[in-house]
């Protein structure tokens, strides 16, 4: 089988974000909410338990999404769009979705928005290998 650029970027950037998760939750493994919740800085992003488990939610099927060039592309816009939204909130907030604490949530916002650029600039450059988005994703339509 022959990997397309959507497929190897998505299995780098989840296999990094997974890594980075499940290092952030040996380091903080707490579950605690609210303002003085603990925290650990990573590589730019403020971990705790929740944190971690949301980058094992949003990055830990991009592994099995992977598998295809089709469920590639729609994985890394998908994805790029979940995790941009926190991102944005991360800019206004240190409590993102009421749970998130994120001390550094100026840093936290960068990273997520770098993170989701990166996923849809991987998802453009392989529609455009392809010669459209009908072309990278014609393996999810039905044979004739």
């Amino acid at each position: 089988m022959k990997w397309s650029f959507a497929q190897i970027g998505l299995l780098i950037i989840c296999t990094v974000h997974v890594i980075q998760a499940v290092i952030g939750f040996i380091l903080e493994p707490s579950f605690a909410t609210g303002p003085g919740a603990p925290t650990v800085q990573l590589l730019g992003m403020d971990y705790n338990g929740w944190h971690a488990v949301a980058g094992l939610a949003l990055f830990g099927p991009g592994l099995l999404f992977a598998m295809r060039k089709s469920w590639s592309v729609l994985y890394l816009l998908a994805a790029a769009v979940a995790g941009a939204l926190p991102g944005i909130w991360a800019f206004f907030s240190h409590q993102v979705a009421y749970v998130f604490t994120f001390p550094n949530n100026t840093t936290d916002a960068v990273v997520h928005m770098v993170t989701a650029a990166v996923m849809v600039a991987v998802a453009v450059v392989q529609i455009r290998i392809d010669g459209g988005l009908r072309n990278s994703l014609a393996d999810l339509r039905k044979a004739s």
